[in-house]
């Protein structure tokens, strides 16, 4: 060929990093994206505040302890009247006082629900994260796998264009030598200026995607570890459908959540009928007081006291009744909700499924579709230098070629992503995953 294009990958490239001092593999991206990417890092922020809920629980049935005090001085006086005048008299006096309480729940159906909730939160909140930590391991899968395939993109650009330039020139020759039309070198010129436009869409899609790259990695992220000229995808070996189906009704993170929402709201319900169930709680109080009045001095009073203080609900004006029906109203939507989203994973993972069987057989047809353009390209070239074919066939016979090439190249990205996404909406997506991932590409020489 005249152009190579895997030649001209390796000088995109070496162009485009020229600048870089170290080579970036997806898990250098994914450790750096691990602690600069902000979406993330809110993730994160949000499950640490979904933990504190256990502790918000727990105190509704621990020892409430109080203490109060207060000092006032007043001030006054009085006046006699008499025959004799009005003399006055002061009346200037201080108050002072302390206590302190403490009070313990024996019997608090409602805050005893509210722990219980409690730990259903924080499970809610781990679930909620374990999913957000899929979508990112993904998302910066796809980002990586985004660079590679646009500069696989610029370069097959590169080499059409080098090629469409040949043609070209060779169908000048040959009009000047009177065996070629000038229908010819417009046809080839057409495909030179074709091939330009879309280099620079290539070159808009690379700059996009490093900046996207870049925005989660927090850091330039060049060069990158292009993927192994000689990857060739495999059948899955073991695992069935019905198999990933079962692990991830028992592993999503999304149903995860979804079961939590619903025992919440069942909780919930419990907890709005404890406003008709009697309270018990222990009571001791201590206090002191210190002061005059209009009629004593320099008073002192302490007051120790310790009993149970009982508190039974007859009628709230039908609030509990109303509010235990929102409740039950809240825990079927939540039914509803959770069997939703059973069936929306199982239908995702059906399609990763199927996107994976299907993308081992999509790898191999472009590939063999790819060796059979190149050979259908010599040949056409043979046969414009011996006269049964055209400057016209050697162009489409290059479309096609260049064609193949970029859907061989999309269609193996899209593979290994479907690995990736398979694996997550199974909810066992690992480090460990994307690291064996990361084994198929190879450090820049």
């Amino acid at each position: 060929m005249r152009s190579c294009a895997a030649a001209g990958l390796a000088g995109c490239v070496l162009a485009l990093v020229a600048s870089a001092v170290s080579a970036a593999g997806l898990m250098d991206a994914y450790y750096a994206a691990r602690q600069n990417d902000p979406t993330l890092r809110a993730a994160r922020y949000e499950r640490d505040a979904g933990q504190y809920a256990i502790a918000i629980g727990r105190a509704g049935l621990l020892p409430n302890i109080g203490m109060t005090g207060a000092y006032s001085r007043n001030r006054g006086e009085r006046t006699y009247y008499t025959r004799a005048g009005s003399p006055t008299e002061d009346l200037d006096y201080r108050e002072e006082a302390a206590a302190i309480a403490l009070r313990q729940p024996l019997f608090n159906y409602d805050s005893f629900v509210r722990y219980r909730q409690g730990g259903v939160q924080a499970a809610f909140s781990d679930a909620v994260f374990d999913r957000k930590e899929a979508e990112f391991a993904v998302k910066l899968a796809a980002a990586y796998f985004e660079v590679l395939f646009s500069l696989e993109r610029l370069a097959l650009s590169d080499a059409e264009i080098a090629a469409y330039r040949a043609d070209r020139e060779t169908s000048e020759r040959r009009r000047r030598g009177g065996e070629g039309t000038v229908t010819e070198v417009a046809e080839a010129e057409s495909r030179l200026q074709l091939a330009r436009a879309g280099r620079a869409d290539a070159i808009d899609r690379l700059s996009v995607a490093m900046l996207k790259l870049e925005t989660m990695t927090g850091k330039a992220m060049a060069p990158l570890w292009p993927l192994r000229p000689d990857f060739s995808p495999s059948a899955m070996q073991g695992v069935g459908l019905d198999q990933w189906s079962a692990m991830a009704e028992e592993s999503s993170p999304e149903i995860r959540a979804r079961r939590k929402s619903f025992e919440f709201a069942s909780l919930e319900v419990d907890r709005n009928r404890a406003g008709h169930y009697p309270q018990l709680d222990l009571v001791a109080r201590a206090s002191r007081t210190q002061g005059e009045t209009l009629s004593t001095v320099d008073q002192r009073n302490v007051i120790n006291s310790v009993g149970m203080q009982l508190n039974i609900p007859f009628f709230a004006g039908g609030r509990v009744n109303a509010l235990t029906d929102q409740a039950v109203a809240n825990r079927e939507r939540a039914r509803a909700e959770l069997d939703a989203a059973v069936n929306e994973v199982l239908v995702e993972v059906r399609r990763q499924f199927m996107a994976v069987e299907t993308g081992v057989s999509k790898v191999a047809a472009y590939q063999k579709a790819v060796d059979a353009s190149v050979v259908a390209v010599e040949g056409t070239l043979r046969g414009m230098r011996s006269g049964i074919r055209s400057n016209v066939d050697v162009l489409n016979a290059e479309r096609v070629m260049f064609v193949a090439r970029r859907d061989l190249a999309q269609a193996r990205y899209e593979y290994l992503l479907s690995t990736l996404q398979l694996r997550a909406a199974a909810g066992v997506l690992s480090e460990k995953d994307l690291q064996e991932t990361a084994s198929l590409l190879l450090p820049p020489e």
